[in-house]
C-alpha cells in the first residue's frame, strides 16, 4: 500500500497563493488607473491643440478673453492630472513591490514542496526496491531449499 504525499505547509502555500493574486488584483487596478489617467492627460492635450488651433479664429475681446481663460483651464487641469499620475505611479512601484515579494514567497514554498515530494517519492521508490529486493532473495532461497 502507497502513502500519499502530504505536504504540511499546504495552508500556508494556499494562504501565500492567496496573497500573491490579491496583490497582483490590486496592482492590475492601480495600473488601469493609471493608464486612465495618462489618457486624460492625452485628451487634455488634445483639447489644448484644439484650442490653439482655432484661436486664429477669434478676433472680438470677449472671445480672445474667453480663450485664453479657457487655455488657462486645460493648462491647470493638465497640471492637477499629471500630480495624480505621479502619485499614482509611486502607487504602482509600491504595488508593484508588494507582488513581486508575494511572489517570491510563495514559489519558495512551491520550491520546498516540490524537494518535499521529490524526496518522498524516493523514499518510496527505495522501500519498493527493498521489498523487491526480499521477494528475490525469498525465491532465491526457496529454490535452493528445494534443490
Amino acid at each position: 500500500m502507497t502513502k500519499k504525499f502530504n505536504f504540511k505547509l499546504d495552508t500556508v502555500l494556499r494562504l501565500r497563493t492567496d496573497k500573491t493574486e490579491e496583490a497582483k488584483t490590486e496592482l492590475q487596478l492601480i495600473i488601469r488607473k493609471r493608464i486612465e489617467k495618462e489618457q486624460l492627460i492625452d485628451e487634455q492635450f488634445a483639447k489644448l491643440d484644439i484650442h490653439n488651433k482655432t484661436r486664429k479664429e477669434h478676433k472680438k475681446l470677449e472671445e480672445i478673453q474667453a480663450f485664453y481663460y479657457h487655455k488657462e483651464f486645460i493648462s491647470q487641469e493638465i497640471k492637477k492630472l499629471k500630480m495624480e499620475l505621479d502619485n499614482l505611479l509611486d502607487i504602482e512601484s509600491l504595488k508593484r513591490t508588494k507582488y513581486n515579494e508575494a511572489l517570491k514567497e510563495e514559489k519558495v514554498l512551491l520550491k520546498l514542496k516540490e524537494k518535499k515530494k521529490s524526496e518522498f517519492m524516493a523514499e518510496v521508490e527505495h522501500k519498493e526496491q527493498l521489498e523487491l529486493d526480499e521477494i528475490a532473495i525469498r525465491q532465491y532461497t526457496n529454490k535452493m531449499t528445494n534443490v
